[in-house]
């Protein structure tokens, strides 16, 4: 069953077929951050715009500033990414990476203890994003996995937050 899975996989990979990268995509990434994301692609670049939330699957949001803080459970983001991308395996694979800026928006409890005590945080920083994305033959349709990691410069100096999604798009 192992051997049928990997030919599958490997004639996918392979297949003849050419990508179906249009002008634009829009797509949906679970993970950290869970989000929608719109794409305009160019020759060899793509601008990427996300909207979602951290939920901090990733990294604890304990002592975000002092050792007795936290951070709340949602949050709202919103990214923009600059993508540079790599076709592969006869345009059925891309791979792409690329730098950004991101917001946002959650609440900081000063004292974990006290929830009825909190401020809403508006943070800021760079981000950097890398992915590898298939596409269906003769479809409009791609899965991409995709990690990176945003540093928070506002408020909180260096505050790092790995990113990791899986996602699907779809191109027009």
């Amino acid at each position: 069953m192992k051997k049928f899975i990997f030919a599958g996989a490997l004639l996918f990979l392979f297949s003849a077929s050419k990508a179906q990268t249009q002008k634009w995509a829009i797509g949906v990434k679970v993970g950290e951050p869970t989000a929608i994301s719109l794409r305009k692609y160019g020759d060899q670049n793509a601008l990427d715009i996300s909207f979602g939330t951290y939920v901090g699957l990733l990294k604890s949001k304990k002592t975000y500033k002092t050792s007795n803080d936290d951070l709340a459970d949602i949050g709202m983001m919103f990214n923009a990414t600059y993508l540079w991308y790599v076709p592969m395996l006869n345009e059925r694979m891309m791979a792409y990476g690329g730098v950004g800026v991101q917001i946002n928006s959650r609440r900081y409890f000063p004292n974990k203890d006290k929830r009825d005590v909190y401020t809403s945080n508006i943070s800021t920083g760079p981000s950097v994003t890398a992915g590898l994305e298939v596409f269906f033959a003769q479809k409009p349709t791609s899965v991409f996995l995709e990690g990176g990691t945003y540093l928070e410069l506002l408020p909180k100096i260096f505050y790092l937050n790995p990113n990791l999604a899986i996602g699907i798009r779809h191109n027009f």
